[in-house]
């Protein structure tokens, strides 16, 4: 989280932690690898030209389908077993307009997905579907139900589904990201991070603290973990989302908009800016607020000596929701129309509760690709006053929300389930993000090879909350059911 309002490593110990496990985290998927089916590949038919003339496709082309009603794209799809899989479908649409598509799976349509404006031909998007697979050949046909045809598409990525374990395990990365200082900033701890990979680089956003206990936003970007340590900070406090207190940042691609949207707290609310280019720092807008009439009644009735804290937007195909935690035992979800998102946050309601330290903070809720499931994870506070996160799985984002892994003794990630090589730099596992395989609103996760970008400490280090010397690093999943 933010604030609530401990000495630093030594770069010699840093650069040890580092070193030491770069080759690994690197060598390490960002998710299990799915099948690719290449539009321009056999048995693949595309009714139009495999064309090359805009960039940034994958493989030797991209399927141009002809403008026209019946001029579809079809791919063959081998699956082991019968099982639901998570397909991925990789388009551009430089037109104005929406090209909306029937999804046939096996001469049954499944879906109508519409592939909404990327701005440029040139720019690619993966919009994820689940559908369901017999054992053997199978055939995924686009069919445009409008004369405007297809977009162009580039590629089918295959992953079939998986369930979550009921447990889990885990290896830490070493420290990836300290803080750095420059004329007008004086970082004293990097936390809260939110992370997405685009482009072919990790976007990384995260909150900083000062040497005052005052806190801002940071951005940064890299291709390569190996490269994160090294990469340039931009502080957003000099761009139009303005200095003051800004925390606990969550991003994601609003692809109904075309824009990026940066959630984060401001003290007393829920704020966001936007861009249509998360690569340039400058280019965000000035914050505006979730919520008009401030801190809904039923947060007021149930928050007690808490803090409203870490936002949280996820969508499905008609709503959108922000979570929010209130350091009290309560988890709180509120509700939009897509349609209407970010406006008209309303009908906010009480989505889980506990007791203070086992329902803290930090919710982070996803979507498992290739199945009907949420992941809810939450951050907790231990017996031994170290932070944990808990996990939930539920059929729909407004749950009701079943415990998966939630105990002390059988956590979600907490140091008892989480191996480091040699010392541990940290004890505490504390508020972060997963590491998604989308990067939209939809907030898609795969349920093979987890990684899970987080906030840790010295261990030795007692600082009051705003002084702790927060790091970075990555867990990644040793025990995928995948």
């Amino acid at each position: 989280m933010g604030s609530r309002s401990g000495g630093h490593f030594r770069k010699s110990a840093l650069a040890v932690l580092v070193t030491a496990v770069l080759a690994a985290l690197s060598a390490s998927p960002v998710h299990a690898a799915p099948t690719r089916y290449e539009a321009e590949t056999s048995p693949a038919a595309c009714a139009g030209t495999i064309d090359t003339n805009w960039s940034g496709y994958t493989g030797s082309g991209f399927c141009n389908g002809d403008n026209a009603i019946g001029a579809y794209a079809q791919f063959t799809v081998n699956a082991s077993s019968a099982r639901t899989a998570a397909v991925g479908i990789r388009f551009a649409n430089g037109g104005r307009t929406a090209r909306p598509v029937n999804l046939v799976v096996n001469d049954s349509t499944v879906a109508s997905p519409s592939f909404e404006s990327t701005g440029a031909w040139s720019t690619w998007l993966t919009k994820t579907v689940t559908v369901t697979l017999r054992s053997g050949g199978n055939t995924i046909r686009l069919d445009p139900i409008t004369s405007a045809g297809l977009p162009n598409l580039d590629h089918l990525d295959v992953e079939v589904g998986a369930n979550l374990p009921s447990s889990f395990q885990w290896r830490s990365s070493g420290v990836l990201i300290g803080p750095k200082s420059d004329a007008t900033h004086n970082i004293r701890a990097v936390k809260d991070p939110s992370v997405v990979h685009h482009n072919g680089r990790y976007h990384v956003f995260a909150s900083t603290t000062n040497n005052n206990g005052g806190y801002s936003v940071v951005y940064l970007n890299f291709t390569d973990w190996s490269q994160a340590g090294s990469a340039q900070h931009h502080y957003l406090d000099r761009t139009a989302i303005g200095g003051g207190y800004k925390a606990a940042p969550h991003v994601f691609y609003f692809a109904p908009q075309r824009l990026w949207c940066l959630v984060f707290q401001t003290g007393d609310n829920a704020a966001y800016s936007t861009t249509s280019d998360i690569s340039n720092p400058q280019s965000w807008s000035a914050p505006k607020k979730f919520y008009a009439n401030g801190m809904p009644q039923i947060i007021r009735d149930n928050i007690g000596d808490g803090y409203w804290v870490d936002f949280w937007v996820i969508c499905d195909s008609t709503k959108c929701h922000l979570f929010s935690s209130d350091d009290n035992g309560h988890l709180y979800r509120s509700e939009t129309t897509v349609a209407n998102f970010p406006n008209g946050m309303t009908n906010t309601v009480i989505a889980l509760q506990d007791t203070k330290f086992k329902l803290f903070e930090a919710p982070n809720v996803y979507k498992v690709t290739g199945s009907d499931s949420y992941l809810l994870v939450n951050e907790a506070i231990g017996s031994d006053g170290k932070r944990y996160f808990r996990s939930w799985t539920s059929p729909t984002i407004t749950g009701s929300w079943t415990a998966l892994a939630d105990t002390e003794a059988n956590p979600f990630a907490r140091s008892n389930n989480v191996a480091f090589d040699g010392t541990a730099w940290t004890r505490d596992i504390s508020h972060g993000e997963m590491i998604r395989n989308g990067i939209d609103q939809t907030m898609t996760i795969s349920s093979c090879n987890l990684r899970y970008m987080y906030q840790g400490k010295d261990p030795n280090a007692n600082d009051s909350y705003n002084f702790l010397p927060w790091r970075l690093g990555v867990l990644t999943q040793t025990n995928s059911t995948c």
